[in-house]
């Protein structure tokens, strides 16, 4: 059972996925994937919502037999408790890997566009402080924070959008240039960076409503970051020539900072104060999921504890890491394993369970 205390609704549900999926790759998804799809590089980010959407079903699906339980709670009836321990581990480690990415890479954009002389150890470990000091709360005041952040999308909207005032549309003419096989693999590029919906295999049970209005929910987020990653990318290719958006590393923060207001000067450095914002709930996020997992796996009632392992252990991985070429190792194999713990697992999970009629309240769960 689920305490009352801890209960979200759906609308907090929403933004919890939402400031999980929009983050650190807001800044460099457009380059990475205009340099596999060129012009037709929107359409990756479409596609990619599209495959996202289709893994929320699944994942809903299987949190659907089983209501009252988290992914970690009813696993073990699905593929015996040893099975389960080691899976368990696995999405702790995937967790902490995805949270110590976004540390270093909130890193390097700090140091290359505001504060080069300054220590790594204090940008990071800032950056850690803030997220353990909220991750070590419960799940409702996380999602309540999450959901007063959520004003600063409006932010990066309306800087990114005056940008189409030095824009020229014929850069991704003609649509269609990239062929099919570019437009699925510049995909793939995009779909760690809206990875969060997996958040309902693990608030599923906390969040009130029906199982469709928790559906709608995670539909209406993933929809959100879809499109705005979209805008993002489409903004990116119709202001930058084909040739000067792969030398771009950030294209997003050249293009903004390029813009002159009335009002306001640099411009780039308020997108990146709203930037930061997201950038701090995607850590928060990873790191409660991965010290709830630890908290769970040893039988704590409470993930405070826990809390502060995971965070030590990525300030190390950021601060240990420093060469490029192993980042980039790294951040591939994330990737790359994306796709067991969003798609594979859950997948298998949802045919175990309709293959061997195991759901909650059936006779194998309630033993």
């Amino acid at each position: 059972m689920t305490p009352n205390s801890n209960k979200i609704s759906p609308k907090q549900m929403l933004f919890l996925i939402l400031q999980t999926q929009i983050g650190v790759q807001v800044l460099y998804l457009p380059s990475r994937v205009q340099a596999i799809a060129k012009g037709d590089a929107w359409m990756s980010i479409l596609l990619a919502g599209l495959i996202s959407q289709l893994l929320i079903l699944i994942m809903w699906g299987l949190n659907k037999r089983f209501p009252s339980a988290t992914l970690y709670d009813f696993m073990p009836h699905l593929t015996g408790k040893a099975v389960a321990v080691f899976i368990q581990v696995l999405y702790i480690v995937y967790f902490t890997a995805q949270s110590s990415l976004i540390l270093m890479f909130f890193y390097e954009v700090i140091r290359d566009w505001v504060f080069p002389e300054t220590p790594k150890w204090l940008i990071t470990g800032l950056m850690v402080f803030v997220c353990v000091y909220l991750t070590q709360e419960n799940l409702k005041i996380m999602a309540r924070f999450f959901l007063l952040v959520s004003s600063v999308f409006l932010i990066m909207i309306f800087i990114s959008a005056y940008a189409y005032t030095h824009s020229n549309l014929l850069y991704i003419f003609p649509i269609g240039q990239a062929g099919l096989l570019p437009v699925v693999r510049a995909a793939h590029e995009a779909m760690n960076t809206l990875s969060g919906y997996e958040w309902i295999l693990f608030c599923y049970p906390f969040v009130e409503g029906t199982p469709r209005q928790k559906l709608a929910a995670v539909s209406a987020a993933n929809a959100f970051s879809t499109l705005l990653y979209t805008f993002l990318v489409f903004t990116s290719l119709v202001v930058f020539s084909p040739a000067e958006l792969p030398l771009l590393p950030h294209p997003v923060l050249y293009m903004v900072k390029a813009l002159t207001f009335a009002i306001i000067e640099r411009p780039d450095l308020y997108f990146l104060s709203a930037w930061i914002v997201v950038v701090a709930t995607s850590i928060m996020a990873y790191l409660y999921l991965a010290s709830t997992g630890i908290a769970q796996l040893f039988g704590r009632s409470s993930h405070r504890k826990p809390v502060l392992y995971t965070a030590m252990s990525l300030m190390a991985a950021a601060l240990l890491i420093r060469d490029q070429n192993v980042m980039r190792i790294l951040g591939k194999i994330v990737s790359l394993s994306s796709y067991a713990f969003l798609a594979a697992i859950p997948l298998l999970l949802l045919l175990i369970s309709l293959v061997f009629h195991i759901r909650e309240g059936g006779r194998r769960l309630t033993k």
